[in-house]
């Protein structure tokens, strides 16, 4: 013990009892087991270690980086220092230089020890933690709860009010994120009275001709929109879950909107037959058209953004006129081809019934047509983004 730089202060009993003693390198009181104190002296010999602070603390200085190499580390990891460095068992209080980092200049806390084994500084770039400004929007935006209390952790229990129905509830923040419903007293499988439901479907701007006619939240209840007066016919459940009441352009809270921005895309099938695809999206961080795609096994090539969305519809039956109508090429239609792949889009890029130089395709080919058509509408200078770019 004495070797180890612990100074007992009672006999000794047990191996494995506690034995009260003192730490011979800032004498404060610790109580280790002889087992513990040999074990470590016979793995890395007798040194007058101490209390486990000050052992790690030892530890920590042994493993100090000279300057050239924090130097090296800290360009590694991509971080703007904010304070000195101590040691590589210290959290280094840091910036994030990462351009898509959550945190956008707020401080981090980099362990060097961690990057040094190949680990990323920062943890929410490599979403091992989720920023409290951005966990407070996904509450609101897919739970429609207002936090109460400061983001502790994704499966803590998070106290906040329903934005729906104004009562206070805990979801997780996990739970909310993997689409699970974060009020219960809102769940579209929640047994309603005729005026409960009454009362949640003009919260949704939807107004039921007939207040007797309500079955249960899955069943459509037919009425009218409070928004655009059309006739619309929806599930109380499909409005909990973020569906919109009106389906009309003006009223849809998803999809294409003419007025918005818009997104045309180019995609390609690598699978027998080859094909490639054209078509519009909404340009908004909502927007998983090209995700689902890519599910499908399209992959995305290349995009181009319109500040105006009217003008990628536009181009995009610009588009199709020319290939399928002045050029006579053969859709998915023509084709045989599923409507879910989108077959008055698609074409295939080797068809030895095409006239020549058409009988073989590629997507850049396919790609300069898109471009050379929002020119010709002169739609070039309507881009949120620069020049298209490769998927």
């Amino acid at each position: 013990m004495l070797r180890n730089g612990c100074v007992p202060k009672t006999v000794f009993t047990k191996a494995k009892d506690p034995w009260p003693s003192t730490c011979e390198r800032c004498g404060i009181d610790i109580d280790p087991t002889y087992d513990s104190i040999a074990s470590k002296a016979r793995r890395l010999g007798d040194a007058p270690r101490g209390c486990r602070n000050c052992a790690d603390r030892a530890l920590a200085e042994r493993f100090r980086l000279g300057e050239a190499a924090l130097a090296q580390t800290i360009a590694l990891a991509n971080i703007k220092p904010l304070e000195p460095y101590t040691n590589n068992s210290t959290r280094l209080e840091s910036i994030c230089l990462n351009e898509a980092c959550p945190r956008e200049g707020k401080p981090i806390k980099v362990l060097i020890k961690a990057v040094r084994r190949g680990a990323m500084a920062c943890k929410y770039c490599a979403r091992r933690a989720i920023d409290p400004d951005a966990a407070i929007a996904i509450m609101r935006e897919k739970g429609r709860v207002a936090p109460s209390t400061v983001y502790v952790r994704v499966d803590e229990p998070w106290p906040g009010t329903c934005l729906r129905c104004d009562r206070m509830v805990q979801p997780r923040l996990h739970d909310v994120m993997q689409g699970q419903g974060a009020c219960l007293h809102c769940a579209p499988n929640t047994p309603l009275t005729k005026q409960q439901a009454w009362s949640r479907a003009v919260a949704y701007r939807f107004l039921p001709s007939d207040p007797a006619a309500f079955k249960n939240t899955n069943a459509p209840w037919a009425g009218s929109c409070l928004n655009c007066g059309g006739p619309v016919n929806p599930c109380l459940g499909n409005l909990y879950r973020g569906q919109g009441a009106c389906n009309s352009r003006r009223c849809k809270i998803t999809g294409f909107k003419d007025n918005e921005s818009g997104l045309i895309y180019l995609l390609q099938r690598t699978s027998h037959p080859a094909m490639a695809k054209v078509g519009i999206c909404e340009d908004s961080a909502r927007n998983t058209r090209l995700q689902v795609h890519a599910r499908n096994g399209w992959a995305v090539l290349f995009t181009r953004s319109f500040k105006v969305g009217l003008h990628a519809r536009l181009v995009e039956g610009a588009v199709k006129r020319l290939w399928f109508s002045e050029r006579g090429w053969k859709n998915g239609a023509a084709r045989g081809e599923q409507w879910s792949d989108g077959y008055t889009e698609t074409v295939s890029l080797n068809d030895a019934e095409r006239a020549e130089p058409w009988s073989f395709l590629t997507p850049l080919t396919l790609w300069t047509d898109v471009l050379a058509e929002t020119v010709r509408l002169g739609f070039d200078q309507d881009a949120e983004r620069p020049e298209a770019t490769a998927g």
